[in-house]
C-alpha cells in the first residue's frame, strides 16, 4: 500500500513558529481527536505522547521525529505529520518534520513498516525539499503519492541506526582514545582511516586489558591484589600506545540491509551491544542494543 493512502489533509500541519514540543504536539493531537473514539481527552492524549518522549527520543539524525503511542481498543492507525518552518531541537537534532502515529495495541508492525517508510523518505534530500515546497496539505499528500512510496513488509538496521556515529583513527594515541570515550560518555568505537573505511573496532575493555598484564589473566582471581598497580601500566602507555595496537580487526559488522532480528542475535549470540553497520568497506552507522529496544520494542 501507497504512504500517502495513510494521510488524510486534515491531519496535515505546517506551522511558521513553535515554542516547543508541547504546543506541536496539541495541534496535531487535537487535528486526530476527531478521527476515531479514543474514549479519554486530548488532553489525556498528549500526556501520554510528551510520556512516551520523555523515555527516549523519537528523533532520528535526519531531520525528522517520530513520536507514537498505542491505545488500548483503537481499532485503527492514524498518522498526523507536520512540517516546520523552524527546526525544533530534539537533544541534539534539529528536526522539521515531526510524524505522530497512534496506533491499536496489536498494530505492532504496521507502525513500524510506517516509521520505516517516513525515515526513507526523511533520506530523500530532493524528495524532502519538494514536499517542503507544498503550499497545502493537499498538494503535499498528492507530492507523496507520485513518489510513489510504499509500506514494506519489513524494517532494516538502516532504519534505526545511529547514521553519524563517533569514530576514532588507528593513528590516535590510547590518551586520546581514552578523552573520546569519557568526553562522549561511550564504550565502543568505530576505527576508520581518513576516508572513512572501516578499519575495525575498539571499546573500554581492550583498553582496560593494557593495563592487566597476560599473565593476571592466567589466574583464577586476583583478590590477592589490595591495589590498583598494574593499571599503572595503562597510564604509562597512553601518550606512546595507539588504537591500533589494541583494536580488534576481525570483521564482525553488519550490512545496512540486515533485518532486526538478525541484529538482535548477532548481538544476543556475540555477547555484544553495539554492532558497526558496513557497506562496501565504509562505515555507514552504528546499531546498538538500546536502538532497538527504544525504537522497536519499548516503540
Amino acid at each position: 500500500m501507497l504512504l500517502a493512502n495513510y494521510l488524510d489533509a486534515k491531519a496535515v500541519l505546517f506551522i511558521d513558529h513553535a515554542a516547543n514540543k508541547e504546543e506541536i504536539y496539541h495541534q496535531m493531537v487535537s487535528r486526530l481527536h476527531g478521527s476515531a473514539d479514543f474514549r479519554i481527552s486530548t488532553t489525556e492524549l498528549l500526556k501520554l505522547i510528551l510520556a512516551r518522549d520523555a523515555e527516549s527520543s523519537t528523533a532520528y539524525p535526519t531531520g525528522i521525529a517520530i513520536p507514537h503511542i498505542r491505545i488500548e481498543g483503537l481499532c485503527d492507525t492514524l498518522v498526523s505529520v507536520c512540517f516546520l518552518k523552524d527546526a525544533l531541537d530534539y537533544d541534539g537534532i534539529d528536526v522539521t518534520v515531526i510524524v505522530l502515529m497512534i496506533t491499536e495495541k496489536t498494530a505492532s508492525r504496521l507502525y513500524l513498516n510506517l516509521v520505516s517508510a517516513f525515515i526513507q523518505l526523511s533520506k530523500d534530500t530532493l524528495a524532502m525539499q519538494e514536499l517542503k515546497r507544498q503550499k497545502d496539505a493537499h498538494q503535499l499528500i498528492s507530492a507523496i503519492k507520485r513518489l510513489g512510496i510504499t509500506i514494506k513488509a519489513s524494517l532494516h538496521i538502516s532504519d534505526i541506526m545511529n547514521c553519524t556515529p563517533i569514530t576514532i583513527g588507528p593513528d590516535k594515541t590510547l590518551k586520546e582514545l581514552s578523552d573520546v570515550l569519557s568526553n562522549h560518555g561511550l564504550t565502543y568505537l568505530p576505527v576508520v582511516d581518513d576516508e572513512g573505511k572501516y578499519l575495525g573496532e575498539v571499546d573500554i575493555l581492550n583498553l582496560l586489558k593494557v593495563g592487566v598484564p597476560d599473565y593476571l589473566m592466567m589466574l583464577d582471581h586476583l583478590s590477592f591484589l589490595d591495589s590498583y598497580e598494574p593499571l599503572e601500566n595503562l597510564l604509562e602507555q597512553e601518550d606512546r600506545m595507539l588504537v591500533a595496537d589494541i583494536m580488534r580487526t576481525d570483521q564482525e559488522f553488519l550490512s545496512p540491509d540486515s533485518s532486526i532480528i538478525e541484529a538482535a542475535h548477532e548481538m544476543i549470540q556475540g555477547n555484544k551491544r553495539y554492532y558497526s553497520v558496513v557497506h562496501n568497506n565504509v562505515l555507514a552507522g552504528v546499531i546498538s542494543a538500546t536502538d532497538i529496544f527504544t525504537k522497536v520494542v519499548r516503540a
